[in-house]
């Protein structure tokens, strides 16, 4: 039975099972953590007339489409951000899963799956309230370095080598955390006296922190610019097309306006930014960073001589 389940053909299926799970818990965090209620108690019930849904209406991305976005009790709409949280984790999921059938390590992909349950949160919370939880950020970086410690092979070290290795896969771990989040503390320092406002939250920097202590500090510097770029490619275009609108007499709530230089959540283009790292992309981008460690390595020799 164990070998059908961790067979490469049933393993992406049952990462999107379970991701779809913890995406459905994901939402009642979202909802609830904010305005501090338990995510415990009560039970899941429906947010407009408090009914209780039992678990046959509450499946995973299935009850959404049954019952066409609407409660069953009252007919309230149910926001297909519920919908669209709970079939994204599960197809990050099914991706961890599928790599997991190919590298064979239990460690990265528990790593995986914890880091991308974090950042999604991070991202549904962010976009709805502006806000970066501590105990996603800060606890999730308290997380990334104990993970770490414990479990060197994230590294790709091998724990038989010494007890020294868990030490350097920690250190490795607090590096990206410090790296990442002093870059973007003076990174908003700097655009806050060129632009006399605050430009980055101290949520977003903590936020960082927590992707280095998992990703390292490679991973760290990467989602700072990978986060900008995307951001940038996905609000210009809307910006411009919200103005192609509004000159053709449509009408946009204010709360809904896309404005130059206005607030928006840069936490969710970290955290995407963060996953794809994690995802493998890592072997992509750290070759970009070896000419700055042969310049440091090479100023140190200078120096040394």
């Amino acid at each position: 039975m164990l070998d059908l389940l961790v067979s490469p053909e049933i393993l992406p299926w049952a990462g999107l099972v379970l991701g779809s799970i913890l995406g459905s818990f994901l939402n009642v965090c979202a909802h609830r953590l904010p305005i501090g209620k338990s995510i415990v108690l009560p039970g899941s019930h429906c947010p407009n007339c408090g009914t209780n849904i039992p678990w046959f209406r509450n499946l995973p991305v299935l009850t959404w489409l049954f019952q066409k976005g609407k409660a069953h009790c009252c007919s309230y709409s149910i926001p297909v951000r519920y919908w669209l949280v709970e079939i994204s984790l599960g197809l990050v999921f099914a991706y961890f899963a599928h790599l997991y059938s190919i590298e064979h390590n239990p460690v990265l992909l528990v790593a995986r799956l914890l880091f991308s349950w974090i950042m999604v949160a991070v991202i549904v919370i962010d976009f709805e309230t502006m806000l970066i939880p501590d105990r996603f950020s800060v606890g999730g970086a308290m997380v990334g370095v104990l993970y770490c410690f414990l479990f060197p092979e994230i590294n790709g070290m091998n724990i038989s080598d010494s007890w020294s290795v868990h030490f350097e896969s920690g250190f490795n771990s607090i590096l990206g955390l410090l790296v990442g989040s002093a870059l973007l503390y003076w990174i908003g320092a700097l655009a806050q006296i060129t632009f006399g406002r605050e430009a980055l939250g101290e949520g977003d920097i903590k936020l960082l922190g927590c992707i280095g202590a998992f990703c390292g500090w490679k991973g760290a510097v990467f989602s700072i610019f990978g986060g900008a770029l995307m951001g940038t490619l996905l609000l210009l275009p809307a910006m411009l097309f919200q103005r192609l609108l509004q000159k053709g007499g449509k009408q946009i709530n204010s709360d809904q306006e896309l404005q130059w230089g206005g607030e928006v959540p840069f936490g969710p283009y970290l955290a995407v930014a963060g996953i794809f790292y994690f995802a493998g992309a890592s072997v992509l981008i750290d070759p970009w960073f070896d000419p700055i460690l042969w310049f440091f390595d090479n100023t140190s020799a200078v120096s040394a001589f």
